[in-house]
């Protein structure tokens, strides 16, 4: 994560989530990339942030997370 010196813990906490709001944005567009349709949840859904519109799609967007994970992650 940036190493930053937060004026406030709100600070950092905003930043984490605007973060997290253009990961997600960024994979949903990966996804529609390769003509994979889906949406972000809302309401904190616990079965994640991101909703595959085709269930038989689940696959191949796990190898995709997968593959960012790699190129990203080292």
């Amino acid at each position: 994560m940036v190493d930053k010196n937060w004026k406030t813990d709100e600070d950092k906490q905003i930043f984490r989530l605007e973060v997290h709001r253009d990961l997600i944005g960024w994979v949903i567009q990966e996804l529609e990339r390769v003509n994979i349709n889906s949406q972000r949840t809302i309401n904190n859904d616990p079965n994640g942030d991101v909703l595959i519109i085709n269930p038989e799609d689940a696959p191949k967007v796990q190898e995709i997370i997968r593959d960012i994970q790699r190129k990203f992650n080292g």
